[in-house]
């Protein structure tokens, strides 16, 4: 029969306690697919934590690992969860740096680029704006939908273009109604970032860069596309 050790054999000191329940979260983590905003926030607390003791939990002293498991799986959810996509996580894909390369544009019609998602082709804005270019794409899942973003360059830095597939998203809480072109806009401004959404073919769009004074190109590419 397997001894099973009790709790007070071999006890971990504290500090190594601390550091293999936080090796074993980290792992957790990367083991679901966290929402896009979740795994950006992550990203950016362990950039900020770089060289110096990354988890420190004394309060969670007795606590057990499949109890931590459990708390990150609810966190972040399995293999996506059911609970829908939000337009937070479309934002911070929008704001993520590009994982492809820039697609080519449709020599079929120069208005548009070889990217595709849920029946949308994302636009060539280099067509009305020479100084804007594709410069990147990337391809991703947020609860368990698929999500293409494409991302330009130009003289207001870079902006992202991220496509949902399904249905649409609920529209973000703050925002400011614009109608440029015919199409009816949310505008808003969130950590910095500037945010236009709106509903294209039943799906959400969303359009965000952190350059200075980018909004009102932001609405001229989302009422043009």
């Amino acid at each position: 029969m397997t001894a099973h050790r009790t709790p007070s054999q071999d006890p971990l000191p504290d500090d190594a306690e601390s550091a293999a329940i936080g090796a074993r979260i980290q792992q957790l983590a990367l083991e679901v697919e966290a929402p896009a905003s979740l795994r950006m926030r992550l990203a950016d607390d362990g950039q900020r934590t770089t060289g110096r003791r990354r988890f420190t939990l004394p309060a969670l002293g007795g606590l057990g690992l499949a109890a931590l498991a459990a708390v990150v799986l609810v966190l972040v959810g399995v293999g996506g969860g059911s609970s829908a996509p939000s337009v937070d996580d479309a934002v911070a894909l929008a704001l993520a740096p590009p994982t492809a390369p820039a697609p080519a544009v449709d020599p079929a019609d120069m208005h548009l680029v070889r990217a595709r998602i849920g029946g949308i082709t994302f636009p060539n804005y280099t067509y009305a704006w020479p100084k804007w270019t594709t410069m990147g794409a990337r391809r991703d899942r947020i609860s368990g939908r698929d999500a293409t973003t494409v991302i330009y360059r130009g003289p207001r830095g870079d902006v992202g273009y991220t496509i949902v597939d399904g249905k649409p998203l609920d529209p973000p809480s703050g925002a400011r109604r614009v109608r440029a072109g015919g199409v009816d806009l949310s505008v808003l401004r969130r950590d910095g970032a500037t945010i236009v959404t709106w509903q294209r073919d039943g799906h959400t769009c969303v359009l965000a860069g952190r350059g200075a004074g980018v909004e009102r190109q932001l609405v001229r590419f989302a009422s043009w596309a």
